[in-house]
């Protein structure tokens, strides 16, 4: 292994609290969602083990996977295997249209807006933590805020979390009726959606893979376990700075704002790294009935399209 390379990637883990769970959960969505949603507890260990977890490490974190609903366990003789539910594949996908477009979306300049007036208790509680979780910020006790006006969106979310007999759902559109609309406007959406926070996380993300990029771009190839740890160190660190808000307009969010650039950067670094990383997978990762079927069709559409040559 390149070790300039790893002493950066070693550099990243030190400077990040990485918990099991997440960083399963990014091999599970950037990986195996698209090569079948299931993997051998063996293969798992062994793929992670360039992180330097322990096997009681992976072992905890998938248990609380299972648990929290996000997979399944299967034995096979004496082989555990671990499999995606129906659930967990649905927000694995919701989330990957974000994490791997190619360019922002076009605002339609409205918002949507659920009211839950008869809910209350630790049923607005949960309600609330459903609706955020899809990049919904609460705007008052029951009310949720959204940047963007699509019904059919809001209706699958409704009917997921069983809200659809207890929620008035609005449209609304701002009003430049003052001069300092605008300018109030980004600061409350700058505070609903913690921006500071999540500038600092793409600022970071930049400041600590441009070195890698520039390792890479110079570099003489870089072997298929070493590009496995930096694929998936790159998008769990991207996907935990992208996913803490909705797909902002560009026109809410504050000047110089740095998430197209960690787009970009990312971009670049998975196309340089994706191909690698993948025969890693093959060499390692095992199901059920043997090797991981090949990637689908949607993970070559990432970011605009890779080419897995």
């Amino acid at each position: 292994m390149d070790q300039k390379l790893g002493k950066l990637l070693s550099d990243i883990l030190a400077a990040d609290s990485v918990s099991g769970t997440s960083l399963i959960m990014t091999v599970f969505g950037d990986i195996l969602a698209r090569r079948g949603g299931s993997i051998s507890l063996s293969s798992l260990i062994e793929l992670l083990s360039v992180f330097n977890v322990s096997d009681r490490f992976v072992r905890t974190s998938v248990f609380r996977l299972v648990k929290d609903g996000w997979l399944v366990a299967e034995r096979s003789g004496r082989y555990s295997f671990y499999h995606v539910t129906e659930e967990a594949m649905e927000r694995f996908t919701e989330a990957e249209e974000r994490i791997y477009s190619a360019h922002d979306a076009e605002w339609n300049r409205k918002w949507q807006m659920i009211s839950l007036p008869n809910v209350s208790g630790s049923e607005l509680m949960e309600a609330r933590k459903h609706l955020e979780s899809a990049g919904y910020a609460i705007l008052s006790t029951s009310v949720m805020l959204y940047p963007r006006a699509d019904k059919a969106m809001t209706r699958h979310l409704l009917n997921r979390y069983a809200l659809g007999d207890k929620a008035l759902v609005f449209e609304a559109e701002s009003c430049d009726l003052m001069d300092a609309n605008e300018g109030n406007l980004k600061s409350l959406v700058a505070r609903l959606w913690l921006l500071d926070e999540v500038e600092e996380r793409f600022q970071t993300l930049l400041s600590q893979f441009r070195p890698v990029l520039a390792m890479l771009e110079n570099g003489k190839g870089i072997e298929p376990a070493q590009a496995f740890q930096v694929r998936t160190l790159l998008i769990h660190i991207y996907r935990r700075a992208l996913l803490k808000y909705p797909p902002l307009p560009e026109e809410l969010l504050p000047s110089h704002w740095p998430g197209k650039a960690a787009r970009t950067l990312t971009h670049n670094i998975y196309n340089l790294v994706v191909y690698s990383a993948e025969q890693h997978v093959d060499a390692v990762a095992r199901a059920a009935d043997g090797a991981l079927p090949k990637a689908d069709k949607q993970f070559c559409e990432r970011f605009g399209g890779i080419t897995l040559r």
